[in-house]
């Protein structure tokens, strides 16, 4: 038993002999520029007793664009060999300014467990690459105009502009919401560009007003875009065509209503006033001697025609005389025809025109009413027809040198009558 354990004195089990690697990195602390590259060396030393492999890898977000040269070395027992790293990081947005941590494994392929990680910190610096993009970049407009400006951020720093409008003219006043903008590496934002011209004009050719737009960041150049608006006048090319045809189609319409629909509807009121007059029993007047519508002509002057009494008729006392007025000029004339009274006349040498005719019932008589000249029916009325109300009639009548104007009434007509107006030429 005790030989036993003299023979083992001094000796360590296999399994717990110093294996793996010892690796110490030259440089923890690296400064790269996105675009460029930098290294840094790790020296690697075998601890182990025997001949092993060693793999050396970049930890990290550094990893993607990190390479080691070489990536594998053998190496006997204690030795040790120097391995060059190399950091490239891409100039892009997704690298982002400032401290990043790596680390360096070596990974031993004889004892796993004896792998060692050397970590540093590669400081990665700033560059800034700013874009920006006018939409639509012609815009067109009588009394403004918008535009959006949208701005890209492809640097990795965070973006803080300024943005001011550009006029060299001094023709456009500018509204720009919001004045200043924020955007983080890799994003875009937005901003809206109202542009509206200092004056305008009513009619022309348009105009084109160009501007330019400046964003201006703390330690970058200023970012310039331009664009332009295209000002129309306020009244557009088409107004005084479009004014022009307008008022042909009301001359159009106008002639259309006066000769076509204009007789047809009166036509058709004439029609209708017949219709219901004749429904009333009331008979409709024949057209007389000076009659029509509009204005009663003057008659031509003819030889009055021998007085024919009716059947029954006696001959009534003469019309006391109007004074008569001077020649040429008109003098109004009314009076009252009570039923077989007094005719009516004119003046000797001068033609009564009548313009207008009341007739009245203020008993309720029953019978009919005669309205003659010399011996002619003009109008027929029966008093049944206007008990309680006056008939109105608007009926030229001229009753000219040597006529007269007589009511007849056909049973008792108690205080039925005629009222008349016109005037005596």
């Amino acid at each position: 038993m005790i030989a036993r354990r003299g023979s083992g004195e001094g000796r360590l089990p296999p399994r717990l002999a110093p294996m793996g690697a010892i690796a110490n990195l030259g440089t923890r602390n690296v400064a790269v520029a996105p675009g460029a590259q930098a290294t840094a060396d790790i020296r690697v030393r075998n601890n182990g007793t025997v001949v092993d492999q060693f793999s050396i890898q970049v930890l990290g977000d550094a990893g993607t664009w990190s390479v080691a040269e070489p990536p594998v070395i053998s190496l006997f027992p204690g030795a040790e060999q120097a391995v060059r790293i190399t950091f490239k990081p891409p100039r892009s947005s997704d690298v982002p300014a400032g401290p990043m941590a790596f680390g360096v494994r070596v990974a031993s392929q004889e004892d796993p467990a004896g792998s060692v990680v050397e970590e540093g910190v590669l400081q990665v610096g700033a560059f800034s690459d700013t874009t920006a993009e006018l939409a639509p970049r012609t815009s067109r407009g009588r009394t403004g105009a918008s535009h959006d400006l949208a701005v890209d951020n492809r640097g990795n720093t965070q973006l803080n502009a300024t943005i001011t409008g550009l006029d060299p003219d001094r023709t456009i006043a500018f509204d720009i919401k919001p004045p200043s903008v924020v955007a983080d590496p890799g994003t875009a934002t937005f901003a809206k560009v109202g542009i509206k011209p200092r004056k305008r004009f009513w009619r022309g050719q348009p105009k084109t007003r160009s501007f330019q737009l400046q964003l201006d960041s703390p330690g970058q150049p200023p970012v310039i875009v331009g664009g332009s608006m295209l000002q129309e006048s306020i009244l557009p090319s088409w107004f005084l065509k479009a004014l022009l045809l307008l008022l042909g189609a009301l001359i159009a319409l106008l002639l259309i209503w006066f000769l076509f629909l204009r007789p047809v509807i009166v036509s058709t009121a004439q029609e209708r006033t017949e219709d219901v007059l004749t429904q009333a029993g009331i008979p409709i007047p024949e057209p007389v001697e000076g009659g029509g519508g509009g204005k009663s002509p003057a008659p031509a002057k003819t030889q009055a025609p021998a007085k024919t009494l009716a059947p029954g008729e006696t001959a009534a006392p003469p019309t006391p005389t109007p004074t008569p007025g001077p020649a040429g000029i008109e003098t109004p004339r009314d009076g009252r025809l009570d039923a077989n009274g007094d005719p009516a006349s004119a003046t000797d040498g001068r033609t009564l025109f009548i313009t207008d005719l009341v007739f009245a019932n203020p008993n309720a008589s029953t019978g009919a009413l005669r309205l003659r000249r010399s011996g002619q029916d003009l109008m027929v009325l029966r008093l049944e027809n206007f008990r309680d109300l006056d008939f109105h009639f608007v009926t030229p009548i001229a009753v000219g040198p040597g006529q007269q104007l007589r009511l007849a009434c056909e049973g008792p007509c108690e205080a039925a009558g005629l009222f008349y107006s016109g005037f005596e030429r």
